[in-house]
Parts: structure tokens; C-alpha cells; sequence
């Protein structure tokens, strides 16, 4: 009975501003990601400078993914039987410790590339775990009515961070090299474990640990999602794009600008930001206008602002190999074009968390937004590796058109589907996982 009313103190709050525990979840995973985006800017321009292949880069990055992909599924049925808050602070611990356990190791000249697959692997083991753990702890600390703007709000560190640390990023990695961002990336984490403990939570999930083994429960979750057609399908639409739109983010932008253009880190980091501000801005635009939990007619804007984004992308980049612009006009472009993606990404994927988080039971939850997560993510080394190769093979041009192609008749084909619609403002939906 205390519980109950603890947790109903903790959670009947005027203002989302005024919410002690989810301001101490949003500063923590600001100061984590902030450390986390400067050094995966500064890792990814470390090894692609120094191999000068996209290959390389793509599969070191498609390793990590690969990671997080196959342990999200167990990270989402973890969160489900333990306590989310010590989970998050356990995982921010651990992975500080890590981080800075191989960034002192380089200080001594103890240097191997085998240290960024180590780093790489406790760093997605760990966030497996936490991302499910941080997602589900959002409602049961957050009122149903702030829901929408905590998820705003919760998209808006990834926004913020992006912004300041890819810039960051390339200004550290260019004045102190990469053993400074692992101590950094280290603090960083430590400082969020610190904050997340302070978190008011009452862990009322109570699950027979005997009733049920993992597989099982993975199992029943996907059969779960399956029978949730609307969802089902989005999910599908979300692997797709994935696997169409990874290598032009994770391979193609970098290499156009680091062996094509050869501009400095800090130019390309001006790209990355510029993405960041628009998923920002495009997280205050669906705050703040009316029937935001209709997602089917974003999905279906955000993809011709895909489509029409990319085909942008392969008039400029034939453009520069022509002589017809030169790379300060291409940087400008693709700013652009990185801050129109932004808004529509955040216009696409915010709704859909609410839904999720709305219509799930909370028990249920860590292990449904897990698995989602690890379907929808599940292409993504897959379209790092495709892309990596066919970076080395094929001109650049000719990728760009190809993706535009292929994202196109994805998008035609989402237009034409008459069964995706996904309104939030239906019954919930039925469980029996």
C-alpha cells in the first residue's frame, strides 16, 4: 500500500519540468550520449583516415550492431524481471569503467585496433540492456497525460547531444587524438550511472524468474507483435528503410567527405549536427500540433522527404565530381539536406514510441519495445557491410542513385498499402504474451 502511494506521489506532477525523477533520467542520458556521440565521431574518422577503407570502417561499425541486435531481444526480457533503475546504473558503471580501463591502456602505448572490437562489444552488450531498461522506466515515473513530451523531450538528448558533440568531436579528436575521447566517453558514463541513482522508482513488476525461460519469452513476444498487424507492418517498413538508408549515413557521407571532397572532421561534423538540430526541432513541431498520434500520414511524408532528400544528394555529389559546385557549396547542401531528414525522422519515429508505450502493458513493455527495436535494427549491419563493399567498387554516384531508386518503390509501395494505419487514440491492445 506505501508503494502505491510513493509511487503515485512520484508520478502526479504538474509539469514534466517539475518531475525530479525523469530530469535526473534526461540529464544523465544527455551527459552519456554527449560522450557517446563524440566518440563514435571520433572512432569512425580515426579508422577510416588510417585504413582509407570503407570496408574497414563499415565492418567495425556493423560489428557493434551486430551486438546490439542479437543481445536486445535478452536486454528487453531483462528489463522485464529486474529492476530498470539499477539495471541503467549498473550499465552506465560498467561501461565507464571499460572505456576508461582501454583509454589508460593507450596512454601507456599499449595500442591495439583489437581495443575499439573490445570497446565495441561491452559498449553494445551493455546498451542492450539499458536502452529497453530507460525506455520502459518512462511511464512508470512519467504521467500518462506528459507522455508524449517526455518522449519529446527523452528524443531530444539524442537531438542535443548530436549537436554538440559531433562538433565537439571533431575538435577533440583534431587537438587530442583518440586516448583523450575514451577517458571522456569514460566520465561521461560514470557521471549518468551517478545521476540515474537518485531516480524515485518503485519496481512493482513481479515475475515468477521460474515460470518462464528467455526463449520462450522471445518467442512469445514476436508471435505477440505479429498479431498486432499495424504495428507488424510499420516494424517491416522501419527494417527496409534501415538496411536502404544506413550506408548513406554510416558509409557513403563519410567517405564522400573524407576521401572524395577531403574536407577535415570538423567540416563533416557540421553535417551530423545539422541532422541533430532537425530531429530537435522536429521533436518541438510534433509536441506542439494537433492529432500527433496519427503516425500513418507522417510515415508517409517523412518518405517522400527521404526520397526527394536523396536524389538531392546524387544532383550534388555528380555535380562536384563535374566541377559544377565546389565543396564549400556541397558542404552547405547537405547541411541542408541532413537538417530536412532530421525533422522528419523525429516527425516519424516519436508518435510510434508513444504508441507503443501507451498500449503495451507495463510488464510487457521492456521486452516488446526490445524486440521492435532489434527487428527494426536487425538490416543494419547487413546495409553497413553492402555498403562498405560497394563504396570501394562503385562511384559514388551511382549508389546514390541506386538508393534513391530502392527507396523510391518502397515508398510507392507504402503509399498504395491500405492496411498500416495506427491510431493512438484506439482501445488497448489485447496481451496474452
Amino acid at each position: 500500500m506505501n508503494g502505491e502511494m510513493e509511487l503515485n506521489n512520484v508520478k502526479k506532477i504538474n509539469s514534466i519540468f517539475s518531475n525530479r525523477s525523469f530530469m535526473l533520467l534526461f540529464l544523465g542520458k544527455l551527459v552519456s550520449q554527449l560522450g557517446d556521440v563524440i566518440y563514435n565521431m571520433a572512432i569512425g574518422w580515426y579508422i577510416l583516415t588510417i585504413t582509407k577503407s570503407a570496408t574497414q570502417m563499415s565492418f567495425y561499425m556493423a560489428f557493434g550492431t551486430i551486438i546490439y541486435v542479437v543481445m536486445s531481444p535478452f536486454g528487453g526480457v531483462i528489463a522485464d524481471r529486474y529492476n530498470r533503475k539499477q539495471l541503467m546504473v549498473w550499465m552506465d558503471i560498467i561501461r565507464g569503467f571499460a572505456v576508461a580501463t582501454i583509454g589508460i591502456l593507450m596512454f601507456f602505448k599499449i595500442e591495439s585496433i583489437w581495443f575499439l572490437y573490445i570497446s565495441s562489444f561491452i559498449l553494445s552488450i551493455c546498451g542492450a540492456i539499458f536502452v529497453p531498461a530507460s525506455n520502459s522506466l518512462v511511464p512508470s515515473i512519467v504521467e500518462d497525460e506528459h507522455l508524449t513530451k517526455a518522449n519529446s523531450l527523452t528524443s531530444s538528448v539524442n537531438s542535443l547531444s548530436n549537436i554538440f558533440g559531433t562538433i565537439a568531436g571533431g575538435i577533440l579528436y583534431a587537438i587530442l587524438g583518440i586516448k583523450f575521447i575514451f577517458l571522456l566517453n569514460a566520465v561521461s558514463y560514470i557521471l549518468s550511472g551517478i545521476s540515474e541513482m537518485f531516480i524515485e522508482y518503485n519496481n512493482q513488476i513481479k515475475i515468477n524468474k521460474e515460470e518462464k525461460h528467455f526463449i520462450k519469452d522471445l518467442l512469445d513476444t514476436f508471435r505477440y507483435i505479429k498479431e498486432q498487424k499495424p504495428v507488424f507492418i510499420v516494424m517491416i517498413a522501419a527494417t527496409l528503410i534501415n538496411f536502404i538508408l544506413v550506408p548513406v549515413f554510416a558509409v557513403y557521407l563519410p567517405y564522400i567527405f573524407n576521401q572524395i571532397v577531403k574536407t577535415s572532421a570538423l567540416e563533416y561534423s557540421y553535417v551530423g549536427a545539422a541532422e541533430s538540430v532537425g530531429f530537435l526541432l522536429g521533436a518541438v513541431i510534433i509536441s506542439s500540433i494537433p492529432q500527433r498520434d496519427k503516425i500513418n500520414g507522417y510515415l508517409k511524408i517523412g518518405m517522400a522527404v527521404y526520397c526527394l532528400s536523396i536524389f538531392v544528394a546524387y544532383i550534388v555529389a555528380n555535380s562536384y565530381l563535374k566541377g559544377y559546385i565546389v565543396s564549400g557549396m556541397l558542404v552547405i547542401i547537405f547541411i541542408v539536406i541532413a537538417l530536412m531528414l532530421g525533422i522528419f525522422s523525429s516527425i516519424m519515429n516519436i508518435p510510434f514510441g508513444v504508441f507503443i508505450q501507451r498500449k503495451i502493458p507495463n510488464e510487457f513493455l521492456g521486452r516488446v519495445s526490445a524486440m521492435l527495436n532489434t527487428l527494426s535494427m536487425a538490416a543494419m549491419p547487413l546495409g553497413m557491410l553492402f555498403g562498405g563493399a560497394m563504396a570501394d567498387f562503385l562511384p559514388m554516384t551511382e549508389l546514390l542513385l541506386g538508393t534513391f531508386i530502392v527507396l523510391t518503390a518502397l515508398t510507392m509501395s507504402l503509399f498504395f498499402y491500405k492496411g498500416n494505419r495506427i491510431n493512438l487514440s484506439a482501445t488497448h491492445v489485447k496481451c496474452d504474451i
